[in-house]
């Protein structure tokens, strides 16, 4: 079945320069919304970062392999340590005998702990590095996201995490997120709130800076199973931070001949190229018929329309009719508004 997402797609490098171009949807097709925030990241894994010789701790929760990549701008030398007092020291290989094996390339270093045991590990480093370990079979997951995934200025963002061990919710953990802003430069910390059912949330009433572009979060999770094992995980989420080109007032409909015109008022805060896309549905979100036309718009109050052919939207009452209108800038890539009715 067509996704209306992949369409537009496809006719996107054909409607930079053309006019307005329309068509039909296969009967059946969905009316889709666009996603509210990316697919969720799912997490088995944690990262840390030391900036002088460190020990760190590494909690398994057992059943698994462990991975764990040093990452460092120079030679780190590690030593590891196991819940049974084995350790695999800097200048040794391991073996597959012992569970233990180190692997080496340019600077840095992947240890593999073939089997872990439901314990604490120590990992010796003697140099800035950043650590990540990962527990690829552990049952115990982190998904994380954050809304919207195209944010408009003065939207609220959401912070959202899910631990679980198999479909067992994971309550009483610890999870907070960083923010990190298109600079790369991590701006606030913020403390997520459990529901008693594994999930933690926390809204931001704004960004803490005004600055385009993706930003991304950090989601740090520490907590115990119900069976007393103790689990770090690390998460990752991301939203676009929209630059605020326009402000799109209510959908008009009318009928002009063969045609439905979709009309509405917008408020251009930046002046350049960008494309007007309209979906039209019916009420039971069968998605009919779709236009699109590059637009070279001003500074200021202008009108936006788009004509649909009416043979496009298969005898549905134009009084019934859902429809969707996305303005995306082009000389500056992103959603400048979206308004539906």
């Amino acid at each position: 079945m067509k996704k209306i997402t992949l369409l537009l797609l496809l006719t996107f490098a054909s409607s930079l320069f053309a006019a307005d171009v329309t068509g039909r949807f296969d009967a059946g097709t969905p009316y889709e919304e666009p996603a509210a925030h990316a697919p969720a990241n799912v997490s088995r894994m944690f990262t840390k970062s030391v900036t002088e010789p460190s020990s760190i701790d590494l909690y398994a929760t057992g059943g698994s392999g462990m991975i764990i990549w040093t990452i460092a701008e120079k030679p780190v030398a590690t030593k590891l340590r196991t819940p049974t007092g084995a350790e695999l020291l800097p200048f040794e290989g391991g073996s597959i005998e012992r569970g233990l094996r180190r692997f080496r390339e340019n600077d840095d270093e992947v240890l593999h702990v073939m089997t872990t045991a439901a314990a604490r590990y120590q990992l010796d480093v003697d140099a800035p590095a950043t650590v990540v370990v990962a527990e690829p079979e552990s049952t115990v997951t982190l998904s994380t996201w954050a809304a919207p995934l195209s944010r408009q200025p003065g939207e609220p963002v959401t912070l959202h995490a899910e631990l679980r061990d198999g479909d067992a919710p994971l309550a009483g953990a610890h999870v907070t997120a960083s923010l990190v802003n298109p600079r790369g430069r991590a701006v606030q910390q913020v403390t997520l709130t459990g529901n008693g059912d594994g999930v933690y949330s926390a809204t931001l009433a704004d960004l803490p800076m005004n600055i385009p572009g993706t930003w991304t979060v950090r989601f740090d999770a520490d907590g115990t199973t119900p069976a007393g094992i103790r689990f770090t995980r690390t998460g990752t989420g991301e939203l676009v931070a929209e630059r605020g080109a326009a402000r799109l007032g209510k959908i008009r409909t009318e009928v002009i001949g063969d045609m439905l015109r979709v009309s509405l008022d917008a408020t251009m805060k930046a002046a350049g190229a960008y494309r007007l896309d309209v979906i039209v549905a019916d009420r039971d979100r069968n998605a009919l018929a779709w236009g699109e036309g590059r637009r070279e718009l001003s500074l200021g109050a202008t009108k936006l329309e788009l004509d649909i052919p009416l043979a496009n939207l298969g005898g549905t009452d134009v009084n019934d009719l859902l429809v969707d209108v996305r303005l995306l800038g082009l000389d500056s890539i992103g959603v400048a508004g979206r308004v539906t009715r």
